[in-house]
């Protein structure tokens, strides 16, 4: 039978600082202690507090051995004294640990006192550590209070926590405050290093990366993370191995996403979202990741480098050359998008299906057109121009203008980058001295859309029935579709459509044809109400004579 080695200890006791140098990542704290103990400036009460697993326990025992050391060697506890050795053992009587989550009640706090009585056996200092102090009850802050206030000369006190804020403030005054910073990923990337280099073990650069980013800033973490990792692979950790043993989706599956987004496939979106189920991933963390992914692509596209990305070195590269096929608004409705829907994923019963919808959502976006893109085309396509002459003695009659601008400009001149002047709301192109009409494009017109009927569409100008009408959208067009031929015939009759007309062409600052249609067949634009077509037929009837009366 195989025997199981009864003398490991887990990474994180093994490596566990023993001095304040070998502390990681709290140097503002290591320093501010080490020069206290040599200049013999010591409080009586240290609050330390952050998140778990950056150091605080171990710091405070540092702390103590230290204060008690027969041989300190510039501010550090010589871990070879009696006093040190004892403390390393676990053996000391003047350093007490207290695990406040166990000890919160009163009758606790008052051992606590009677035993704080008593001088120190061997050192210069007895001094209680109480871990998660938070959880002490307020009767135990209480009764501890007046000890915090005007110790014995030997007795110290060092409280840590997570959440300082749950603390008295009549506690948290008499102490002095110390803020453990939650850990960058090259301090815990620099500290694996040196333990796998310890341990003979070999690892590549994505795994460290990997197994600090997972840690979330906790030392300790990423130390669990490692052990685990070693159990799983062996001495040899390969990248491919660590993410199938901590359930990790791979980069490449978030550029594959990216990639489908920019190149609009649906089909594959629906794919992709049927690969995350089989695999068993966590819909909200795959979410989650792909908004840091898109999060690193915004960055160097914004900055021009991978600087600001917390990746190998390898996986830097390629978001560079990633970052080209985006532009940055594309990247910020993209995540506003994802933002949005990471809470209604959250509370949702069908997480599967809304997932699907937001990956298909991505994929059906428009993307955005570049200044240059729109210069090119406009050189490229047919463009209507005349000169400021002409535009001046055209006539009210908009398609005959239009067909007179057809017959004039058979051969349209080009316009190069050069000579146009372009402004991207879509108020018009002007081409040194002359003027071109103004092209609205169908998105222009649909986008402006609601804003129109918002200030048009009222009962001041007997409008109210047109936010009821389906509409659609082209270049420089916009068609209103009637069900009711009884509104039909109103409208026209009453002189409706040469008002709508005016408006349209008032608000948009351009040349729109509005035209109305009876029994449209269309697809673009349905009304959006859950009525029958006789229904809607009466509705807008009804609605359209109530205007007629006022």
């Amino acid at each position: 039978m195989e025997t199981v080695d009864s003398n490991f200890l887990v990474t994180a006791r093994k490596f566990r600082p023993q001095q304040f140098s070998s502390v990681v990542g709290q140097n503002h704290i290591t320093k501010t202690l080490k020069n206290a103990i040599k200049s013999n400036r010591i409080h009586h009460a240290y609050l330390f507090n952050g998140p778990r697993g950056v150091g605080k326990t171990t710091t405070a025992r540092i702390f103590a051995r230290a204060l008690n050391c027969l041989n300190l060697q510039d501010g550090e506890p010589c871990n070879e004294c009696e006093s040190c050795k004892n403390s390393l053992d676990g053996r000391s009587l003047d350093i007490i640990e207290i695990d406040g989550a166990s000890n919160n009640s009163v009758e606790d706090v008052r051992k606590l006192r009677e035993n704080a009585k008593f001088p120190p056996v061997q050192g210069r200092f007895k001094m209680y550590i109480i871990d998660e102090v938070h959880m002490l009850s307020t009767s135990a802050f209480n009764a501890l209070l007046k000890t915090l206030e005007e110790p014995p000369k030997h007795l110290m006190f060092v409280f840590a926590t997570t959440e300082p804020h749950k603390v008295p403030a009549t506690i948290l005054s008499r102490c002095q405050r110390f803020d453990f910073r939650r850990m960058e990923i090259n301090d815990i990337i620099f500290q694996l290093k040196f333990i796998t280099e310890k341990e003979n073990i070999q690892i590549d650069e994505q795994s460290l990366f990997a197994i600090a980013k997972k840690a979330d800033g906790s030392m300790r973490d990423a130390e669990s993370i490692f052990d685990q990792v070693v159990a799983f692979t062996g001495d040899n950790i390969e990248y491919a191995k660590l993410a199938d043993a901590l359930h990790l989706i791979d980069e490449e599956f978030y550029f594959e996403i990216s990639q489908n987004i920019f190149s609009n496939n649906i089909l594959k979106m629906f794919e992709i979202a049927n690969e995350v189920a089989k695999r068993g991933y966590d819909y909200l963390e795959t979410l989650s990741g792909l908004i840091e992914h898109l999060r690193n692509l915004l960055s160097v596209k914004a900055i021009g480098d991978a600087s600001l990305m917390q990746v190998s070195d390898s996986i830097k590269e390629k978001y560079t050359e990633f970052a080209k096929k985006f532009d940055v608004s594309d990247l910020l409705r993209i995540i506003q998008i994802l933002v949005t829907s990471e809470q209604q994923l959250k509370y949702s019963s069908q997480q599967r299906v809304r997932f699907e919808l937001i990956l298909v959502r991505l994929a059906s976006m428009i993307n955005s057109t570049s200044l240059n893109d729109i210069i090119e085309k406009i050189g490229k396509e047919e463009t209507y121009y005349q000169n400021a002459q002409n535009i001046k003695n055209q006539t009210s009659d908009v398609s005959e203008n239009k067909m007179k601008f057809s017959q004039e400009l058979r051969t349209p001149k080009a316009i190069t980058k050069n000579e146009v002047k372009i402004d991207l709301v879509g108020e018009g192109v002007q081409v040194d001295n002359t003027v071109v009409v103004n092209i609205l494009s169908k998105e222009v017109l649909k986008s402006k859309w609601s804003d129109f009927l918002l200030e048009y569409a009222n009962s001041k100008n007997n409008l109210t029935s047109l936010t009821k009408l389906p509409v659609e959208f082209a270049e420089n067009k916009i068609t209103l579709f009637f069900i009711s031929e009884i509104v039909y015939n109103n409208y026209l009759e009453n002189n409706t459509k040469e008002k709508i007309t005016k408006f349209v062409n008032e608000f948009y600052s351009g040349n729109i044809i509005v035209e109305f249609i009876l029994n449209p067949v269309h697809q673009e634009s349905e009304p959006k109400i859950n009525k029958s077509t006789n229904s809607l037929e009466k509705d807008l009837s009804d609605l359209f004579n109530a205007e007629k009366l006022n």
